[in-house]
């Protein structure tokens, strides 16, 4: 946090903010009597307590903020004209620039080179953090432009795996032969929509934003799935992010349950509702796909079947416990994630 907060500093530039509205000489001069004002504010304040204590003390700060963030012309210019104020109202005889102490003259000349001192390594710093900022932005632009690349190969390899599939389906003799390629290949589309979701929304290599991209989710089943019609899908999520892995997961995990609901939930009937909710809790998360379908007997439901078997295997690999409750007002099914 330090760092981050220093490479901040560093990257922040006065003249940068106000271009190009004015010159970057006017805004270097305003900022630099900027800070002289609030050095000669802070001065009597401290003479109130203290008359004639160390006056050359807030010097060096008010030359650093001003190097910093304006660069070092700026940086000079407060540097002369507070050792002239402190020279001329400070220093005996006040009110004037002859020195009632000898000493006072090399005093002087040492405290300007120290000032010089601060605007070099003040204007070093500032270097450095830019070049940092711009050796940061080159590999956040290299990182997008792969992951872009990476989503693009993905979805070529789910499309040219669907497309064979389909070619397999269309071969095959048998009705159930048919069925149960159509079901793998909408499995594969749901997959490729998780996976392309995921990359689309994400702001961070390891990590995903999981309000915007349960949000956008939920949109892409409502349009694949025809949900807007009878039946309606709703999905929301805590501001919250989880790492880039287990987010894949989810959101396969999300894909299935919705599937299965949409196929199984509302037999016999045309309209109904599913909900998808991705909340925080003490210690971890927690998915909850509710409809208020016809509902089932969790006894029965065969543990051999495929949509079955995926929702499991997705809850154990994202470090889930899952728990379904159904009856004949509707079927809960709530996954509870260790953090």
């Amino acid at each position: 946090m330090p760092q981050k907060f220093a490479a901040r500093l560093g990257e922040l530039d006065i003249r940068e903010r106000f271009a190009p509205r004015a010159p970057a000489w006017v805004v270097q001069l305003v900022f630099a009597l900027f800070c002289i004002a609030c050095e000669i504010a802070v001065r009597l304040l401290i003479n109130q307590f203290f008359p004639g204590a160390a006056p050359f003390a807030l010097v060096y700060p008010a030359t650093l903020a001003a190097t910093l963030f304006a660069g070092w012309p700026c940086g000079m210019i407060v540097l002369i004209v507070s050792e002239i104020l402190a020279w001329y109202f400070v220093i005996p005889y006040v009110r004037s620039f002859v020195l009632a102490n000898p000493e006072d003259g090399p005093r002087l000349i040492v405290i300007f080179l120290a000032g010089l001192i601060v605007i070099f390594l003040a204007n070093a710093f500032r270097n450095a953090a830019r070049n940092a900022a711009s050796i940061r932005a080159a590999q956040v632009e290299e990182r997008d432009l792969l992951l872009r690349e990476i989503e693009h190969r993905i979805k070529n390899n789910f499309a040219m795996v669907t497309s064979i599939i389909e070619m397999q389906r269309r071969t095959a003799d048998s009705d159930e032969v048919k069925r149960m390629l159509a079901a793998v290949a909408a499995r594969v589309e749901s997959f490729a929509r998780a996976h392309g979701h995921l990359y689309r929304s994400a702001d961070s290599v390891g990590s995903v934003e999981m309000r915007t991209y349960v949000r956008e989710l939920g949109e892409a089943l409502a349009q694949a799935l025809t949900l807007q019609g009878g039946i309606e899908l709703s999905s929301d999520a805590d501001d919250l992010t989880v790492d880039r892995d287990r987010a894949v997961t989810i959101g396969l995990l999300i894909n299935e349950l919705v599937t299965n609901a949409a196929k199984h939930a509302f037999t016999g009937r045309e309209r109904g509702a599913v909900d998808v909710q991705f909340r925080r809790r003490e210690d971890g998360w927690q998915l909850v796909v509710a409809d208020d379908g016809v509902g089932f007997d969790p006894a029965t439901v065969s543990k051999a079947g495929l949509g079955q078997r995926l929702v499991e295997a997705f809850a154990r690999q994202a470090n889930g416990t899952l728990t379904t409750e159904s009856d004949n007002t509707g079927t809960r099914v709530v996954v509870d994630f260790k953090a």
